[in-house]
């Protein structure tokens, strides 16, 4: 089990590519030279401090609709995440829910809001490798990895509630070995297997040999998976610049021919794809 999460961590670095065109958030006049400095030096293991559990009906709700607690009851998982060391924490917008230089021994659940995962190199260029929606889980492959230092951060995109859960708990059966605790780690597996088809799906847009073809690529991929010609994609602008491995500019400029061209219609994040009527 350890293993599938470090090749899926290995993986992951590999994809990941340089933009040079965006600086990371508090970091533009610096880079991130002088953070990466302090955290290399005050980095410790991030061990979510463990509480009398705070979750809501809501949050039930999520948790119960997330891969990794797929086929999983309301009450059986209220027994579960105390096993789990559950610790449920909010965020504001914009700040860092984990950052680069650290380490980490619980994945991360999102109950609310919104969040992605990005990387900045050493001069304060950023890639965002994927967008967080709420029941998205987050943090797996470095906290199965004992000792990694995270290459990446997390962000809060809006106001975000989030339950970190031990995974070392995960991958060890609880004393009663509970039947519902054992569907943990088959989800768990479940959950890899869908990262690793993530992780192809990104890597057949970024490596387009255009920029509109990596546009088309991408909206075509959520049209597929929202299965409709409408549907709404989890970035800004700028933020899907980061993702496509583009300049803002030319984002901007080549949506707005794919627009003119009557190839696809968009509302700030909200996309409509066209199928061309040909003129006789």
């Amino acid at each position: 089990m350890k293993w599938m999460f470090s090749v899926w961590f290995r993986r992951l670095d590999r994809l990941i590519i340089r933009d040079n065109n965006t600086n990371c958030p508090e970091d533009a006049e610096n880079g991130m030279g002088d953070y990466m400095k302090e955290d290399r030096k005050t980095a410790e293991t991030f061990h979510p401090v463990e509480g009398k559990s705070r979750l809501t009906d809501e949050d039930y709700e999520v948790i119960g609709k997330s891969i990794l607690f797929k086929n999983i009851g309301r009450e059986d998982l209220k027994a579960l995440l105390p096993c789990l060391g559950e610790n449920r924490r909010t965020f504001a917008k914009d700040s860092v829910i984990l950052r680069a230089g650290g380490k980490l021994s619980s994945v991360g659940l999102l109950l609310s809001g919104a969040a992605h995962i990005e990387r900045c190199d050493y001069w304060g260029n950023r890639h965002i490798v994927t967008a967080i929606q709420p029941g998205d889980i987050f943090g797996e492959g470095y906290a199965a990895v004992p000792g990694s230092t995270m290459n990446v951060s997390v962000q809060a995109d809006d106001d975000s509630s989030i339950l970190f859960l031990d995974l070392s708990r995960m991958l060890h059966m609880c004393t009663s070995a509970c039947q519902f605790h054992a569907r943990l780690i088959d989800n768990l597996v479940l959950l890899l297997a869908q990262r690793n088809l993530m992780l192809n799906e990104k890597l057949t847009h970024i490596t387009q040999h255009t920029l509109r073809d990596k546009i088309l690529s991408y909206l075509s991929s959520e049209s597929i998976r929202q299965h409709s010609s409408y549907f709404d994609v989890p970035f800004d602008r700028q933020q899907l610049a980061d993702f496509l491995n583009a300049e803002r500019s030319a984002l901007s400029g080549e949506l707005s021919k794919l627009k003119k061209e009557g190839i696809i219609d968009y509302q700030k994040n909200h996309f409509r794809l066209i199928v061309p009527v040909d003129e006789d």
